[in-house]
């Protein structure tokens, strides 16, 4: 007789808690589905909506979709809020200067004519994270440097750069190459052959590595990262292949 009481108590506590518990940001759609929504440093924001205790509150507010912490990126907007023309040139302006210092285009260029220096002559930078151009030594001779920077390296970036500190801004993942090959097994052996990589770029590079010509059958990556570096350091066949327009599914 005393398990169902033991249960019915467990059963109360737990429906406490939720109730308890029940407060928080939600995400939301927005009244107007064909309105743009505003923009952030990251790209476009999501629409949220605050609740507490299972009741929405009825003004809801655009915030990044990539941090979820105010520290990290303090856009907000309320959602029926109107911006004044100087606001929103401001807000523009803020935009542009927070963006990475080279374009994607600007990012292939450079790693074309990076490949094309003697093996000698190709440096990276571990203190800037980026490559250099013989033109760019003099500005990172105090800085810590990495030499004879082979192609087979810029097929795997990620073994370049610093991790990331900020776990609840980028969230990357990098896994030891044992762990790496491991899922690339699994994964060929559950028989997938389309994977999207959030926050892996070691999986999508060792995925990448894996040729159609292999016993084991292709699988295609897309990876899915808000790191700015990695662009820098893809090989054009690379980078090509992690375009969004490229026909993934």
């Amino acid at each position: 007789m005393a398990a169902p009481r033991k249960r019915s108590v467990a059963v109360e506590a737990e429906a406490d808690a939720r109730r308890q518990g029940d407060s928080g940001v939600e995400l939301a759609l927005p009244s107007d589905t064909a309105a743009a929504a505003p923009l952030c440093p990251h790209g476009p924001t999501l629409l949220f909506v605050k609740v507490n205790r299972g009741k929405e509150e009825t003004r809801r507010f655009y915030a990044c979709s990539a941090c979820r912490d105010r520290k990290d990126c303090n856009f907000f907007q309320w959602e029926d809020e109107k911006l004044s023309g100087a606001r929103l040139a401001a807000r523009e302006a803020h935009n542009q200067k927070c963006q990475p210092p080279l374009s994607r285009t600007q990012c292939v260029e450079r790693y074309l004519r990076f490949i094309e220096l003697p093996l000698s002559q190709r440096k990276f930078c571990r203190s800037c994270q980026q490559l250099l151009l013989p033109d760019d030594w003099g500005d990172h001779c105090e800085h810590q440097m990495v030499g004879d920077v082979s192609v087979t390296q810029l097929r795997r970036p990620s073994q370049l750069l610093y991790p990331l500190e900020n776990k609840k801004t980028n969230a990357q993942y990098l896994f030891a190459d044992r762990t790496c090959q491991f899922l690339v097994d699994l994964l060929s052996a559950l028989g997938f052959r389309r994977v999207l990589c959030v926050g892996t770029p070691r999986l999508h590079e060792l995925i990448r590595l894996t040729e159609p010509g292999d016993k084991k059958p292709h699988i295609k990556s897309l990876l899915l990262d808000i790191d700015f570096r990695l662009p820098l350091k893809y090989a054009e066949h690379f980078y090509r292949k992690i375009k969004v327009k490229e026909s993934f599914w």
